[in-house]
């Protein structure tokens, strides 16, 4: 999987940056040693908000998100319609704040040897989730909706107030394939985002270079790997010790080991630096010749004569408020939502489940989102739809609620009601457990038979109202009266050493042949068996 991975990416990152201006008349060949290729885009908002990093500074955690709008129903908040509160102490109406969640790696699996000591040494891993601007507090818990979203924000995510960052100059880099060691400061990439393997173009990665190399934003670094490097590889360094490529080769020319690294390394990519910490940095990929490894050495690159290109996208930036008399008169002209619903089936028994249809419109043609609440049952939702499941609710009706609400918070709820009926409760029947077993003309209960009787007496103690028929059998031929006496004595074991009633115990001789008693349990409600079960036929 990871030697197919490294070939589509480099085959799809090849293709879109070298062969996308294909003719049909016949190209040149190109020197791949000494050709150079332009290519990347810019970092947007997103790249620069929702890229993640790793740290030694302690980042505080005192405020987080508590919930939101559909709390508890709801508990993943991504879209620009969806509000989620933020609880903690020093919240301020109108502020900005960042959600980040702070991760760590359950796979103890290290892509290159030392990657968790390279990982604890950059600090602590954070995924930056989402940026919200807060429009009320009350008491300690700021409500707040999305400015910009990376992924889910879920509850227990933390919140931090919003450093805006500049966004780095993008330059018109060029990339040798096989360009020597620069001699500038060099680092390795420890870990992706998500903790993806391979990477490429947009990807990010941290390095485990930072500040204490100087390293800043804006910098650009190339991926580089040797072939040194991937010999000591368990997958990619089987072709290395081949015994033979071709069969038919007298005596073939094999490079010694030792001297792989006469080999010219070769240039993977190149990567964008976004963010900088004392140990660690955050960089974006933005070309990939081929995949691009966790593990593989980075080298800052020097840009002084790249041409800066105009971002394609501007920074982060404040949305424009309006002043007071526009929003005065758009809401006065802002029209709710209408929103009406079915349920279908109507009525149905516990276990069953209805399925909730809304019609929601914006007359103002906002956004929208629909929520749902009920007194009973479950609810799981998907837009416009609800579905109500009763497994663990009571008979009687059950208030749905549904709510359509726009991105300025303009709602409006209908009710619908669904009717669980009583379930007719199931006919208790009696239940037939193991049989006991005696030897010829014995009615004594042995050991083995002991054990089961234990079983049955742990029944009758959990369950008051559980009885208990003992119905005893025999062979031809052996003494009149035996097996009653064999079904006596199982139920003396029951009352006098296991202190079961025996008024809560019936005793009969069954019409089956055999050394046995059998023992049946009887629910409150349940019919004494008149004779046991007949055996089936088996088959000739």
């Amino acid at each position: 999987m990871r030697k197919l991975g490294s070939i589509w990416l480099a085959s799809v990152f090849l293709a879109s940056a070298s062969f996308s201006q294909q003719t049909s008349q016949p190209q040149p060949a190109v020197n791949m040693v000494a050709a150079s290729l332009n290519l990347g885009s810019a970092p947007t908002p997103s790249d620069m908000y929702c890229s993640g990093y790793l740290t030694t500074e302690k980042v505080s955690n005192k405020l987080y998100v508590a919930g939101g709008h559909n709390s508890p129903d709801q508990t993943i908040y991504a879209g620009n319609s969806d509000t989620i509160f933020i609880h903690g102490q020093g919240i301020k109406e109108g502020e900005r704040y960042q959600i980040l969640r702070h991760v760590q790696d359950r796979n103890n699996y290290e892509l290159f040897r030392g990657q968790k000591a390279a990982i604890r040494n950059a600090g602590e891993v954070y995924f930056e989730m989402a940026i919200v601007r807060v429009s009320r507090v009350q008491k300690d818990t700021g409500i707040a909706s999305f400015e910009l979203n990376c992924a889910d924000v879920i509850p227990g995510d933390i919140a931090i107030p919003l450093v805006e960052r500049e966004s780095p100059p993008f330059r018109k880099v060029s990339l040798d394939r096989y360009a020597p060691p620069s001699g500038k400061p060099q680092g390795r990439i420890i870990m992706a985002k998500e903790f993806d393997y391979i990477v490429g173009s947009k990807h990010k990665v941290y390095l485990n270079i930072g500040a204490d190399k100087g390293l800043k934003p804006g910098d650009y670094l190339k991926a580089t790997r040797t072939y040194s490097y991937s010999f000591q590889d368990p997958e990619d360094g089987l072709s290395f010790k081949a015994s033979e490529y071709e069969s038919t080769q007298v005596h073939p020319q094999r490079l010694p080991t030792g001297e792989l690294s006469s080999l010219p390394r070769r240039t993977l990519g190149d990567m964008i630096v976004l963010q900088v910490h004392a140990r660690s940095a955050t960089a974006m990929v933005l070309t990939a010749l081929e995949g691009i490894n966790v593990g593989d050495v980075v080298e800052v690159m020097d840009t002084s004569d790249a041409q800066v290109l105009p971002p394609l996208q501007a920074p982060f930036a404040k949305p424009a408020q309006p002043d007071a008399a526009a929003a005065a008169a758009a809401a006065a002209t802002a029209m709710p939502p209408r929103i009406s619903c079915t349920a279908s089936p109507t009525s149905l028994h516990p276990g069953e489940s209805a399925t909730i249809n809304c019609d929601a419109v914006s007359p103002d043609n906002r956004q929208m989102n629909v929520t749902y609440v009920a007194n009973g049952g479950k609810l799981s939702s998907n837009r416009n739809q609800a579905t109500l499941d009763t497994t663990d609710a009571g008979p009687g009706p059950i208030a749905v609620r549904a709510t359509a609400f726009d991105d300025r918070q303009l709602s409006a709820s209908t009710v619908i009601t669904v009717n669980v009926e009583a379930s007719t409760p199931p006919t208790p029947t009696a239940q037939k457990q193991m049989e006991l077993e005696f030897k010829p003309a014995s009615t004594y209960v042995d050991n083995r038979s002991k054990a089961v009787l234990d079983d049955v007496a742990l029944k009758m103690q959990q369950d008051p109202n559980l009885n208990a028929v003992l119905s005893g059998s025999a062979d031809p031929g052996e003494a009149q009266g035996i097996a009653l006496r064999r079904a006596q004595n199982a139920m003396g074991y029951l009352s006098q050493s296991k202190g079961i009633d025996a008024h809560r115990i019936q005793t009969k001789a069954g019409a089956e042949p055999g050394r046995k008693v059998e023992i049946w349990t009887l629910p409150a409600g349940a019919q004494i068996p008149a004779t046991a079960p007949p055996k089936q036929d088996q088959p000739k």
